[in-house]
């Protein structure tokens, strides 16, 4: 948390932006001069916004370099600049948008066969394609509801919000398991990591919750994003439907913060399939890699659009 102290001296008022951080277990103070006097509300909220900025890059984090958190703040500090100028108007158009593309391609990593313009007809003009399976109707409209949830909710990661989205998920599809964990043992397609015990299941999502809880200060927000989606994964709770709501947490982390969401195309699938692989054994970095350069690819139009 950053907070503006003025400190006084012979009667002349000077002004300080101050951010405390637990290192190590102790605690360390950085301060940041802003000027003297009386300085306005607004300029303080400017100048806190740089500060924060300031700190991000220049902290030092388990997987991205300094050069990649200032390429990932300058990307935030453009998409939400976009989001101000687009108005009410634009941002819904955004939104749904892109919506449709996470639910596209989050499906489609999964099998799902829908084209890209058949999704869009379901979620956005209630429209049934020809030869559309029931399973597959219901997959884009439930993975659509699930997004618009979040949308809603204001609360923090705990386990009623993972048994919600995947209540969403599973909705029409197996009413029976959704919204629950596994009772039996799962295994992955085409992949030798076999998840663990159903017996360990809602313990090790109680441990997610709280490594989330213990740690989200420490991992910058994309770090930390991905790692949780990961190490969710790699508990594979439920009988189906896990990928997707790994995604669904990742971006809710990200959008909790301010960040952009990220699209994972179904068009690297196997690349991201081999980097979820090496995460399964705890090897996280190829993974924050490939998330880094998904999301610059995602929104390479805020960066095309100050050229033009």
């Amino acid at each position: 948390m950053v907070y503006h102290e003025v400190r006084e001296r012979k009667s002349i008022k000077y002004n300080y932006l101050v951010h405390n951080e637990r290192i190590g277990g102790k605690w360390k103070k950085f301060s940041k001069y802003i000027g003297k006097g009386d300085i306005s509300k607004t300029k303080i909220q400017t100048e806190i916004e740089k500060f924060k900025k300031e700190l991000l890059e220049e902290a030092h984090y388990l997987f991205l370099t300094p050069q990649e958190v200032k390429e990932i703040e300058d990307l935030r500090s453009r998409f939400n600049e976009y989001l101000l100028k687009a108005g009410k108007n634009g941002i819904e158009s955004f939104k749904e948008w892109f919506f449709t593309e996470l639910t596209y391609n989050s499906n489609a990593i999964e099998g799902n066969t829908l084209s890209l313009r058949e999704t869009s007809s379901i979620i956005n003009e209630n429209i049934t394609p020809e030869g559309a399976t029931l399973r597959e109707l219901n997959e884009a409209k439930n993975h659509k509801e699930a997004l618009e949830f979040l949308e809603m909710y204001r609360g923090e990661l705990n386990e009623s919000l993972i048994l919600k989205l995947h209540s969403f998920i599973l909705k029409n599809i197996d009413n029976k398991n959704a919204g629950k964990y596994r009772k039996i043992q799962v295994f992955i397609r085409g992949s030798p990591f076999v998840p663990t015990s159903p017996v360990k299941v809602p313990m090790l999502i109680k441990d997610l919750v709280k490594w989330y809880k213990d740690n989200k200060k420490k991992y910058h927000p994309l770090e930390l994003a991905i790692l949780v989606s990961m190490k969710f994964v790699t508990i594979h709770p439920f009988i189906d439907g896990n990928g997707r709501v790994s995604r669904l947490i990742m971006n809710f982390l990200l959008k909790k913060k301010n960040y952009p969401e990220i699209n994972l195309y179904v068009r690297l699938r196997n690349p991201y399939l081999a980097a979820v692989e090496k995460a399964n054994k705890e090897n996280y970095s190829e993974i924050v890699d490939f998330a880094l350069y998904t999301l610059k690819k995602n929104y390479e139009f805020l960066y095309e659009s100050k050229t033009k």
